[in-house]
């Protein structure tokens, strides 16, 4: 079975998603064939991730993993949202439309740890509004 007779969709219905992850990370497949699948099924850019993060991204690439509203996570801490965003395995793909959301857009060196490049700028984001509201009521 070759890497384009996998049906990532299907896989995961059977497996549940950490099933899947688990099978893909253990599996033969290559980063190139990895990346092949991640392009097929309309991932984000992979480009500089490592194996697992594109195969989160190709489990989870469709389905919301964040449960936050963007109040909720421009209250957090940098520390705080690096961890919620890294325990709650978020893929790239919803990395890049939570960060689309927010109007950042993060350049190519960025794109190599979008975790942390999230992390830093929805946290600073959250600061600056904290720090409106309280000239607002003055």
């Amino acid at each position: 079975m070759s890497a384009k007779d996998i049906n990532i969709d299907k896989l995961a219905e059977w497996l549940g998603p950490d099933g899947a992850i688990a099978g893909l990370e253990r599996s033969a497949m290559s980063i190139a064939e990895l990346s092949n699948l991640a392009t097929r099924y309309g991932g984000a850019d992979i480009r500089g991730a490592r194996r697992r993060e594109i195969i989160v991204d190709l489990v989870n690439g469709r389905s919301t993993r964040i449960d936050k509203t963007q109040d909720e996570l421009m209250a957090m801490t940098q520390k705080d949202l690096k961890a919620y965003l890294c325990k709650r395995e978020v893929s790239r793909t919803e990395l890049f439309r939570l960060l689309d959301e927010f109007g950042l857009y993060p350049q190519a060196e960025a794109r190599k740890n979008i975790v942390d490049f999230a992390a830093r700028e929805i946290s600073g984001l959250g600061m600056f509004q904290r720090v409106a509201r309280g000239r607002k009521r003055a």
